[in-house]
């Protein structure tokens, strides 16, 4: 490891300053020690904006999400959303493609099995074991910014890709490490999203961890996501301690603006904020 960053959290005042070490090799920070899943639990408040996703700007990004997974996809074979929260993601599918088996999964204390949108949506609460006795082989299965919250995204992926048919897609979203607007806020920047993500890779740090899991021919590359600019801006009011930020009302618009109006300086940059990624298992 090479460097230390102390990270209090910016967005929710959870009284936790997380430290994050540096690989040598590949860039990518990782929170040393490794909190317990106890730990890690008590760090998402009801609060939590995923939990309260709802409104136009979500129904804009989940429209966003499935025209790049439409683009993926090669057949109606079942898809999973790991880290589907209540399910609007896979509603919103369900909506466009009713000829598609969609499952879900988030993690929980109990097992829990439900179906939504008349049985075409299976959503799974509790543990991965849990999921992969209720989960099909599936065509796609995506991560959007969840595989930053694992703390061991490597082992959970490579469960999942033995799920995956043969050619099928593992695709998602997330922060990336070394970017331009990394360095410019240090501490302050979204992507720590402290205490909750457990890593931040970079590029090259992701394609690597995608081949450990198994995968084939990783692709990263950079993408419009001005909610982690905005993050960033309004977190240079607080002192370096815990604080709240309120992705709502008038500022949270402002704030979303300026970084709307900023985010073309991250993509010519040459090293963005926010990356999608995909990789294929290997055809048998």
């Amino acid at each position: 490891m090479d460097g230390w960053t102390e990270v209090p959290d910016h967005e929710y005042g959870v009284s936790f300053v997380a430290t994050y070490a540096r690989c040598a090799s590949c860039g990518s920070e990782v929170q040393a020690p490794m909190p317990a899943d106890e730990d890690l639990a008590a760090f998402y408040p009801e609060t939590y904006h995923s939990k309260q996703a709802d409104g136009l700007l979500v129904r804009l990004r989940n429209d966003v999400r499935w025209k790049r997974i439409a683009s993926l996809l090669d057949g109606d074979g079942p898809i999973l959303d790991y880290g589907c929260g209540d399910g609007q993601f896979l509603r919103h599918v369900a909506e466009r493609r009713p000829s598609i088996r969609l499952f879900g999964y988030e993690i929980a204390p109990s097992r829990q099995v439900a179906t939504q949108a008349d049985g075409r949506i299976t959503i799974v609460r509790g543990t991965l074991d849990d999921l992969l006795g209720e989960l099909p082989a599936c065509r796609l299965i995506t991560m959007n910014h969840v595989i930053e919250h694992l703390p061991d995204p490597v082992g959970t992926v490579s469960r999942l890709v033995e799920r995956l048919e043969p050619g099928g897609v593992f695709e998602g979203q997330t922060p990336a490490a070394r970017s331009l607007e990394h360095r410019v806020f240090g501490s302050r920047w979204s992507g720590y999203h402290a205490p909750r993500h457990t890593i931040v890779f970079s590029p090259y740090g992701l394609e690597s961890a995608l081949g450990r899991a198994g995968l084939d021919k990783p692709n990263v590359s950079g993408t419009f996501n001005p909610a982690g600019l905005a993050l960033s801006l309004a977190s240079l009011r607080h002192a370096d301690e815990p604080s709240v930020l309120r992705r709502e009302g008038v500022s949270w618009l402002v704030w979303l603006g300026l970084a709307s109006g900023l985010s073309v300086v991250d993509r010519l940059s040459g090293a963005p904020a926010v990356v999608d990624f995909d990789a294929r298992k290997k055809a048998a």
